[in-house]
């Protein structure tokens, strides 16, 4: 990887991948730096999807996409693709468009669970314009929260969810983000299921959500995010998080970005329906293990 810049938060920096007329680059270039966090995140957002549907009586249910680019969380969930699948698919340079987009809209034409429902949100018009052509999301809405509410046709679009999800924009988006997401499906009360860095606080987020009637529990155990691209990028998270107070060691000194789950519900729901319970054990199957990745290679 040549020419590497990094952002304020010291990570590199791939704005070029993140919002092209089609998703070859961003799988290609993800894929050496073995993204996987929506693949350790699949088991834990499908356990969640099911307790909801039984806490509703509901076989539908709406989730709620935040930075979902390409819409990787819409084909692992609604299509049961995994991600090594979508480097295969995606692993070389589209030739022809028009090609690639029918070939994917043949790949999506019939979703494992029907019922489910995946809309995602995220400043990328030209990512998200793929992934509703595509089928990857059933529909999406292209803005920054950050900066503006949503509009009328962005809520229609948005609205009565039962769960809001996201795999790694917390940090770059904020509580004023989810809030206004949270604001557009007050009558449902959906769940929130966040998987956020380390290197980010979730203690903004937390109190806005706890004014709502939310409670907020952190799921025991380290999810891997992807690697560190370069020595650099890992000193700077090293630092971030020694700033924190955050002990790496035998964690990001290894080689990856490392993310917590935050899943906040509604307090009598957090009291009715323990988490432990719904996520049945799998914080112990999936805590990181130093083992695991102590062969990196910077990419």
């Amino acid at each position: 990887m040549e020419d590497i810049s990094y952002d304020a938060t010291g990570k590199i920096n791939l704005d070029n991948i993140y919002n092209n007329s089609e998703p070859t680059a961003y799988f290609s270039t993800l894929s050496r730096l073995g993204y996987r966090i929506p693949q350790e995140a699949k088991p834990q957002f499908q356990r969640l999807i099911e307790a909801r549907r039984s806490a509703t009586e509901s076989e539908p249910a709406k989730v709620i996409d935040l930075g979902c680019s390409y819409g990787i969380n819409g084909a692992l969930l609604k299509h049961g693709r995994s991600m090594d699948e979508l480097y295969r698919l995606y692993g070389v340079a589209a030739d022809d468009l028009e090609a690639l987009l029918q070939r994917d809209r043949d790949l999506y034409a019939k979703p494992t669970d029907a019922a489910l429902e995946i809309v995602g949100v995220d400043p990328a018009d030209r990512a998200i314009s793929y992934a509703v052509d595509a089928g990857m999301l059933d529909a999406g809405v292209a803005t920054d929260l950050e900066k503006r509410d949503p509009t009328p046709e962005d809520t229609a679009a948005i609205e009565n969810a039962d769960l809001i999800i996201s795999t790694g924009c917390v940090g770059y988006v904020t509580e004023t983000s989810l809030e206004r997401l949270l604001e557009t499906s007050l009558d449902s009360r959906p769940w929130m299921a966040h998987f956020v860095l380390r290197m980010f606080d979730f203690g903004g987020p937390e109190e806005m959500l706890g004014r709502h009637g939310y409670v907020t529990e952190k799921l025991e155990g380290l999810f891997r995010q992807r690697r560190f691209a370069s020595a650099e990028e890992r000193q700077h998270v090293l630092d971030n998080l020694r700033q924190l107070g955050v002990d790496a060691a035998g964690a990001e000194e290894n080689g990856w970005y490392l993310a917590e789950l935050h899943v906040a519900r509604p307090e009598e729901v957090a009291k009715s329906m323990p988490l432990g319970e719904i996520l049945n054990g799998s914080a112990r199957q999936n805590k990181f293990s130093s083992r695991e990745t102590s062969s990196q290679t910077w990419v």
